[in-house]
């Protein structure tokens, strides 16, 4: 799964660095781009990431249901066996549910980065329409 997601990234990096148009190619304008496909990879990580949690959550449901239709046959056996894997189910949904919001981090800072660098593309912009004019 990550090694997909990891892939997706990387083919995405590469897409957009090809995108760049030929005549903006100033630093300021490839790193735009970069920072643009950095956010589009961010966000198919964390919706990635939602449907992993979302499956994790499902699954917890069903070992609660099982636990209580074994509770309620008095199989102890059963009962046992539902407690541990309820308990397993949990620690993987409660780390998967980290790793989303983890996610959703570097997808806030990646694009305030790109916000950043684009007020900053757009300055320089201006500058060198201010001395073309000048000129």
């Amino acid at each position: 799964m990550m090694r997909k997601i990891l892939f997706g990234i990387a083919a995405g990096l590469v897409l957009a660095s090809a995108g760049v148009r030929a005549d903006d190619n100033d630093a300021a304008d490839v790193k735009v781009a970069a920072d643009k496909a950095k956010v589009e990879a961010d966000i198919k990580t964390v919706n990635a990431d939602k449907s992993v949690v979302k499956a994790a959550h499902e699954q917890v449901v069903d070992d609660r249901q099982q636990l209580a239709k074994d509770r309620a046959a008095h199989d102890k056996a059963a009962v046992e066996a539902d407690k541990a894997k309820l308990a397993a189910d949990r620690t993987a949904l409660k780390s998967d549910f980290a790793q989303e919001q983890a996610d959703k981090k570097q997808r806030r800072e990646d694009r305030h980065e790109l916000s950043k660098d684009r007020r900053a593309d757009r300055r320089e912009d201006l500058r060198e329409r201010r001395e073309h004019h000048q000129r």
